[in-house]
C-alpha cells in the first residue's frame, strides 16, 4: 500500500513540475514569443495568449470587449474564432527579427506582403505590445475568414 502512495505522490509531484516549466515560460527572444503566440492562436489556446499580451494590448481588447458587452478575453476569442484556415508557416510565411530593431517581429508572405508586430520586454517575458499588433498577426496568419458578425 505504501509502494502506491510513493507513485501517485512521484506522479502527481512530475506533473507539478512539468506544467510549472512549460506553463509559464518566457522566451528569450522576441521572435520565440511571437511563434509561441501564433501556436496558441492556432491551438484557440485562450488563456496562453491572453497572458501573452502587454498591459497596452490587453487594454486595447478590454475596451473592444466592453464596446461588445464582453470580457477583453472574450472580445480576443472573438478575433482569433473569425480565422477559418490558417496559413502555413512552411509554405506560405517567414517569422524574422528587424535588422535594426529586434523587438520589432516582421511576418512576411512568400508573395511579400509583410505584416510587423511590436514586442515589448515585461520582466523575463516578451509580450506583445497593442491591439494593432496582434490584428497584424492574425492577419497574417490567417489564410480565410469567417464573415464577421457585427452587433
Amino acid at each position: 500500500m505504501q509502494h502506491i502512495k510513493n507513485n501517485i505522490l512521484l506522479i502527481a509531484l512530475s506533473t507539478i513540475i512539468f506544467c510549472s516549466a512549460s506553463c509559464g515560460k518566457n522566451y528569450d527572444n522576441a521572435a520565440a514569443a511571437v511563434t509561441a503566440a501564433i501556436i496558441a492562436i492556432e491551438q484557440h489556446d485562450m488563456q496562453k495568449l491572453w497572458n501573452m499580451l502587454g498591459p497596452e494590448a490587453q487594454s486595447f481588447y478590454n475596451s473592444l470587449g466592453e464596446k461588445q458587452r464582453r470580457s477583453g478575453r472574450g472580445a480576443l476569442e472573438r478575433e482569433v474564432n473569425i480565422i477559418k484556415t490558417f496559413r502555413s508557416l512552411r509554405n506560405d510565411y517567414k517569422i524574422r527579427e528587424d535588422k535594426e530593431n529586434r523587438e520589432i517581429i516582421n511576418i512576411t508572405w512568400n508573395a511579400g506582403q509583410q505584416f510587423r508586430v511590436v514586442m515589448i520586454k515585461d520582466g523575463d517575458a516578451y509580450k506583445i505590445k497593442d491591439g494593432e499588433s496582434v490584428k497584424n498577426m492574425l492577419s497574417a496568419i490567417a489564410y480565410e475568414k469567417n464573415a464577421k458578425e457585427d452587433y
